[in-house]
């Protein structure tokens, strides 16, 4: 599924290739690949150019890891790191490069070999690369820090710029000498302090280690060992706004902490058990980005419910919350790149739910929930045709006897929306999806509706509106910000125009649905009339029966005004009478994709569908001012009592 937005981190995927945009022009980006093989790209135009790191001198060899290490400067964007044995600096956006620090590696002639032999036989591409660096990592409140780590055990940090180099190897007690150090996490809130990811499973080693440090290094708290996970550990991110919250990659896939690295619960839903090599927190969005070993990334919608229980743990007490969901955007969509449906043929993840995205706790669920974490979501679809149901919960124990949970929406204190969901099978963490839309019109039926919920309708207009969640007698209350695409010119004027027009229209469309609807009912009496007659004396009463079978006819005539006759031939059919519902409808389509305000065009069609509907009420009015209740007095006048005559019953 990618980064979403603009923004991005740098997310490894392994294999050797890395991509790391740059935060301030998005046009522009590094990618790099085995044998240090950098360049710059422009993703608009697809130009790039090698900035690959040169030596020092003519003399000097450089060794770079099949995963270099690569970071920006969170001071200056134009300032970038670069890994070899050493660690290279530009300020020029990789046009040019200085090295900054002696070998920070072993230098071990025994382990740099790679020319001689790739393995069994000649196959030297970079990946048994060794004595080289893996992370340099730049401190972003303290400028010219930077945590360097090797893939031979070894961990610096500078503090001017790389003048000076201070090795803190030793003071990581525990740590098999030699392991690799694939990660550093500097503090984003205080100095000196770092998360240190390291692993020694290429020497059948496969214990997790993770370190804290407070103090530059001087000492390190280990904060991960074997009775946490169960494989060893690859990365780490502590959440930028609660460092009780922690999230760590393992080869056994994604754990978590809500009480900074004391105890680690498993993610079981929705992720799954895979080798997770790379987390980044989305500082705009508030999402988990995961990059795995099989070069995928993974995203986890709005950690922010996640946070609220780093905070504060008695949130598992109490029966229901409803969290603070963020902004919703009434997103543009666009179909994939490609010659009509070329994108079919590509690879492509699943992108984050359309609608507004509404997280609430329940305390309990209609079972006992099993070990395991995740969020579980349903989506309610704006055409209100179906609810789609994703799998994302934290799950906890209980056992639930209310059978609802119900969510009003408010625009001030006018009740727009109601959602309605059975209760989650599983306690804890769940997720709706609610389509930004108010509660709209029926649709012509045929038939005679028994509605089980409401339909949705018009796009609400971008302000704030209250959301209430309805649980038994209980109650819990937030608000929800609706902002317009921020990629699109759309003018409140505009908005306001769409939004009348649109409410017109569905006055049209339920109008229509209540004449289709006293229409089918009438049909049905008709129906059963013609049915108990004929069970009753087909022959006494044939004047009757037919009576009901014309009248029936006449009232598939006057629905077919609204909704066209029906076709019963196969395939893909089309009739060449326009009706009502058609005309409301290609009305409706053009009023709400009209985003800068409304035209001629739609109004001489919000005509056509007026005229129409017009035109069909009055022929339904004198349908049944006239031929039915023709029907209704012909039908009043038989007299047929359901009591039929008793027979006396004895034995013989």
């Amino acid at each position: 599924q990618g980064i979403r937005n603009s923004y991005w981190q740098e997310i490894s995927f392994g294999d050797g290739f890395d991509v790391v945009p740059d935060p301030v022009d998005s046009r522009y980006g590094y990618t790099m690949s085995q044998q240090g093989n950098v360049q710059r790209f422009d993703h608009v135009t697809g130009d790039n150019y090698i900035v690959r790191p040169t030596p020092p001198d003519a003399d000097t060899e450089l060794r770079f890891n099949w995963n270099s290490a690569i970071s920006q400067d969170p001071f200056d964007t134009s300032t970038v790191y670069f890994g070899s044995q050493f660690v290279h600096k530009s300020t020029d956006k990789a046009l040019t490069w200085k090295v900054i620090s002696p070998d920070l590696t072993t230098n071990d002639p025994e382990k740099q070999k790679q020319s001689e032999s790739g393995g069994l036989s000649m196959d030297a591409t970079g990946a048994e690369n060794h004595t080289t660096i893996l992370v340099i990592e730049p401190s972003a409140v303290e400028r010219d820090m930077l945590w360097v780590g090797s893939d031979d055990g070894r961990v610096h940090y500078t503090q001017n710029g790389g003048g000076t180099w201070t090795e803190v190897t030793a003071n990581i007690k525990g740590l098999p000498k030699g392991s690799w150090i694939p990660q550093i996490k500097a503090s984003t809130r205080n100095k000196g302090e770092a998360l240190l990811i390291a692993n020694d499973y290429r020497r059948f080693n496969y214990t997790p280690y993770a370190y804290r440090t407070k103090d530059y290094g001087k000492t390190w708290t280990r904060i991960v060992d074997a009775t946490d996970v169960e494989s060893y550990t690859l990365s780490i991110i502590e959440d930028p706004e609660n460092p009780n919250l922690l999230f760590l990659g393992t080869d056994d896939g994604l754990y978590v902490s809500f009480n900074a690295g004391e105890k680690w619960q498993k993610w079981t839903e929705g992720f799954p058990t895979v080798s997770t090599k790379d987390l980044a927190i989305h500082p705009r969005e508030q999402d988990l980005v995961i990059g795995t070993f099989g070069r995928a990334a993974w995203v986890l919608d709005d950690i922010r419910p996640l946070r609220a229980l780093a905070a504060d743990a008695t949130i598992l007490n109490k029966e229901i919350e409803l969290f603070s969901p963020p902004t919703a955007y009434q997103a543009s969509y666009q179909q994939p790149t490609g010659s009509r449906f070329g994108a079919d043929g590509l690879y492509q993840g699943e992108n984050r739910k359309s609608g507004a995205m509404i997280t609430y706790y329940l305390k309990e669920g209609k079972k006992a929930a099993k070990k395991g974490m995740g969020m579980k979501g349903k989506k309610e679809d704006s055409s209100d045709e179906k609810t789609e149901e994703k799998k994302d919960s934290v799950a906890l124990t209980g056992v639930q006897k209310k059978d609802s949970v119900q969510f009003d929406f408010y625009d001030g204190d006018r009740l727009i929306r109601t959602l309605k969901y059975k209760t989650p099978e599983k306690a804890g963490f769940h997720r709706i999806y609610w389509g930004m839309d108010e509660k709209g019109a029926d649709r012509p039926s045929r038939k005679v509706q028994t509605k089980k919920k409401e339909s949705g309708g018009l796009d609400v207009k971008p302000g704030t509106y209250t959301i209430k969640m309805l649980y038994g007698d209980l109650e819990e209350e937030t608000t929800i910000t609706v902002k317009s695409d921020p990629r699109l010119e759309v003018s409140q004027t505009g908005i306001n125009e769409a939004y009348a027009n649109g409410k017109e229209l569905e006055s049209y469309m339920q109008t229509a649905a209540d004449a289709v609807q006293q229409l089918a009912k009438s049909k049905e009496v008709a129906e059963k009339f013609q049915k108990d007659l004929k069970k009753e004396d087909d022959k006494k009463y044939k004047e009757q029966i037919d009576a009901s079978k014309d009248i029936t006819k006449q009232i598939d005539s006057i629905t077919a005004i609204y909704l066209g006759k029906v076709d019963k031939r196969q395939g893909i059919t089309r009739s060449k009478e326009m009706t009502v519902m058609q005309r409301i409808q290609i009305a409706r389509r053009y009023v709400g994709s009209r985003k800068t305000g409304m035209t001629a065009t739609e109004k001489q069609l919000m005509q056509f569908a007026k005229d129409d509907l017009q035109s069909a009420l009055q022929k339904t009015n004198a349908f049944f001012a006239k031929e039915w209740v023709e029907y209704q007095t012909n039908m009043k006048s038989l007299d047929i009592s359901p009591f039929k005559e008793t027979e006396v019953f004895n034995l013989n």
